[in-house]
């Protein structure tokens, strides 16, 4: 049987987690609190501007070396077929350690993401991987988890692929001796994705946007020239790669965002943080996008307070949330989700 491989519009969804919570006395509210009802509500906006979101995991949790479907990401596929939209059901890796991780135990993830596939019938693709290429082992392990998905995908004629960072990506043209087994292996996943692939990129940890951009007081042209000139060198560079080899997979986006607030190690330049830059870099990349012919996830729905590591917020990875949900905690198994609010404009 023939794969069917769906072409979404150019900007396809929004990356989404059930994470939302605050910090309750130094610790993050529990991955397992969030129920499907919750769920559902957080979605509920979303809807009503993406058709799709793409996920990172289906919920496993390894405890005592076995792997077990525990964590609230369980609720995503159902939670979009509630409200409509369609799901690039992303499949955990579990017992990473180096250049390697456990297969077997990573196996959970992707039997779960396939039957809700069979259930709920509103998955897209399984994205089996994030950023998750560490070296050749690691990513000859991800082919053979790729592989492993393909048997329950083919019957339900659901593509598999992978979304990793365009950098590593790019390495399929690094021809130095050095790299061959890692390059080989780069080939190798690039052959086992259905048809394209799913990379991510980011101009706001480019080195040198904050002197492209110049200043907090930026024009929204100085803005939109600044993260496009950005965005074309990457793209511009990984596409180079791909023809220099011949290679035919499509690429897509995995994610590409803009934070609201704060700062971290990879961008130190806490002014570039902004409601409006991130409004800014949505338009200009959903732009970007249809002129290119891009299909791609906008990371991402709403904050993840736990990112970043830092009860206070400071670090820019809790920040890069379309929507921030509104809720309390009394204990860290223990939420209550009193509504939603956009941050800015879709």
């Amino acid at each position: 049987m023939t794969t069917k491989i769906l072409t979404p519009a150019a900007v396809l969804g929004t990356s989404f987690q059930p994470y939302v919570g605050p910090w309750v006395n130094g610790q993050p509210v529990l991955w397992n609190t969030y129920t499907l009802d919750q769920v559902t509500k957080l979605l509920t906006p979303l809807s009503k501007k993406f058709k799709c979101i793409s996920t990172y995991g289906q919920g496993t949790f390894v405890w005592q070396g076995v792997p077990r479907i525990q964590d609230s990401n369980q609720y995503n596929i159902q939670a979009a077929k509630a409200v409509g939209m369609r799901v690039t059901a992303g499949c955990a890796l579990q017992g990473i350690n180096g250049d390697s991780f456990n297969v077997e135990w990573s196996k959970c993830d992707v039997d779960f993401a396939l039957a809700q596939a069979a259930t709920h019938k509103n998955v897209l693709d399984l994205a089996v991987g994030s950023e998750s290429i560490f070296g050749p082992n690691s990513a000859n392990q991800l082919v053979q988890l790729m592989k492993y998905a393909k048997t329950g995908a083919k019957r339900l004629r659901t593509p598999v692929t992978t979304r990793q960072r365009w950098d590593v990506m790019a390495g399929v043209n690094n021809t130095t001796s050095g790299y061959a087994t890692t390059r080989k292996a780069l080939l190798d996943l690039v052959a086992a994705c259905d048809g394209y692939l799913y990379v991510d990129m980011y101009p706001y940890f480019d080195p040198g946007i904050a002197a492209a951009i110049g200043s907090a007081s930026a024009t929204q042209a100085q803005f939109t020239a600044a993260v496009l000139a950005s965005m074309n060198a990457t793209w511009g560079a990984l596409k180079a790669a791909w023809k220099a080899q011949k290679l035919k997979t499509v690429i897509r986006l995995g994610e590409t965002g803009w934070p609201t607030s704060g700062s971290q190690a990879g961008q130190p330049a806490a002014w570039l943080a902004t409601p409006t830059f991130a409004q800014w870099y949505y338009q200009a990349l959903s732009q970007w996008m249809m002129q290119n012919g891009v299909a791609g996830y906008i990371f991402e729905g709403y904050d993840e307070p736990w990112k970043g590591g830092d009860p206070t917020g400071a670090n820019s990875e809790s920040h890069f949330g379309i929507w921030t949900a509104n809720g309390t905690s009394s204990a860290v198994n223990q939420y209550t989700l009193v509504s939603e609010t956009a941050k800015y404009s879709v």
